[in-house]
């Protein structure tokens, strides 16, 4: 019996036998090669700590450990009526933790994480970056519900009514912490959950979420024009929107008025793009990066690109695009051979938020969108990020373990599987 006993609890802690092998390896391999450059972006910092790479080193591996745990254990756990049931509880917990970092420490013109001093570094954790995977399971529980409960189905607001309610109230406490960044992935990450299901009563508020889409991305496209400039210029000194409109102009104007004033507040876009043009295509060579050394205050995180770039060229960027590649081909590839809506559902959320990410890093590193602070997920420093990723792949191939257990071996008959709700 104890030994029964403990065989299930290490079941828990093994990956499904029906994962899908390419999603796992790409993900490990992009987090290595990420952990890689971390500590090699951090070379600059041994003149001022000489244990800086020992502390970076130490601290990515706890988040990595910590991540691979937690993808895991999702992986064994995730179950739609469990999510359900406790759903309005967890969002009470994530929303109290997205608080207190409001009371804390400023950090970049945001309040967004919380510190913990352990002596000989800190240790930043920030909330919000949960919030995304969540409200992905969130949407997927609630027309999971929905499914299986016709009522529900009468109108959008039904069966959407509380995971609406959970995004204001998380979209309110990221616009305090004036973190656009993560404000703008959690809403694309919730527009893209809401238009797989195909209930009749959802699509007026669907065909309508792609015109509030288009006019946000024609919106920044005329912001950056000529036409706009002004107008965003103007914006840069009103108080509570200022550095909104800041990260536009010096999109728009990457190296500064006149294209040689790099010393303001084009400083880190300016040194970004150095970093990327003094890569000579073929890169200098791991560690050859001079952006690394005081340039960019952000080097391992928000612009750890142009120092992959700059120090291996096109090869870095290379394995970087190709991992997300596979990552946005594997959970297309399972949501398309899956007729279960919830399903659906969780894949496409996961592959809009990895593709949000890689997006919103990538053009703003380059100075083609306004740069929004938010990390390349498995490759910047960033250990919540990083657990958040691990977790929603965990989420993902539990869901692939199902397809593949109960729909790929069954193509062309019509049996359900699931249980009723």
């Amino acid at each position: 019996m104890a030994q029964e006993k403990k065989k299930r609890m290490l079941e828990a802690f093994r990956m499904p036998k029906e994962k899908d092998l390419w999603l796992h390896y790409t993900v490990l391999t992009l987090t290595l090669f990420g952990s890689f450059m971390i500590i090699s972006t951090n070379m600059g910092n041994v003149t001022a700590n000489n244990y800086a790479i020992l502390i970076v080193f130490i601290k990515q591996m706890v988040f990595l450990v910590a991540g691979y745990i937690g993808m895991l254990i999702a992986s064994r756990l995730m179950n739609f009526p469990l999510v359900y049931r406790i759903s309005k509880l967890l969002f009470a917990f994530l929303l109290l933790l997205m608080i207190v970092p409001l009371f804390g420490i400023e950090q970049n013109g945001s309040r967004a994480w919380i510190y913990l001093n352990l002596g000989v570094t800190s240790v930043s954790i920030q909330p919000s970056e949960f919030s995304k995977p969540f409200m992905i399971v969130l949407i997927a529980s609630y027309f999971y519900a929905a499914q299986h409960k016709r009522s529900l189905q009468r109108s959008s607001w039904l069966m959407l009514k509380v995971p609406v309610l959970c995004y204001i109230a998380f979209a309110v406490v990221l616009l305090l912490q004036k973190d656009m960044g993560a404000l703008a992935i959690l809403t694309l990450v919730c527009f893209g959950c809401v238009q797989v299901p195909t209930f009749p009563s959802l699509r007026s508020l669907q065909k309508w979420i792609r015109r509030l889409t288009l006019a946000a991305v024609c919106g920044v496209i005329l912001c950056m024009s000529p036409l706009g400039e002004p107008i965003v210029e103007k914006l840069a000194d009103t108080p509570g929107i200022s550095y909104i409109a800041t990260r536009i102009v010096n999109a728009a104007n990457p190296l500064g008025q006149g294209g040689n004033d790099i010393y303001n507040q084009s400083y880190q876009s300016a040194n970004g793009l150095y970093g990327i043009a003094n890569s000579n295509i073929v890169g200098q060579g791991i560690g050859g990066s001079s952006r690394k050394f005081g340039y960019l205050t952000q080097a391992d995180s928000d612009y750890i690109l142009a120092v992959i770039i700059e120090e291996t060229g096109i090869f870095g960027l290379l394995i970087i695009a190709g991992g997300y590649a596979i990552i946005w081909f594997r959970l297309f590839k399972y949501a398309f051979l899956t007729n279960y809506m919830p399903y659906k559902i969780i894949l496409s959320g996961s592959a809009v938020y990895f593709f949000s990410h890689f997006v919103l890093n990538i053009g703003g590193v380059s100075a083609l969108i306004p740069l929004t602070g938010v990390p390349l997920l498995f490759i910047s420093n960033g250990g919540t990020a990083l657990v958040s990723s691990y977790l929603t792949i965990g989420i993902c191939q539990s869901v692939i373990g199902s397809i593949r257990r109960k729909e790929v071996p069954n193509q062309g008959k019509k049996k359900s599987g699931y249980a009723d709700f």
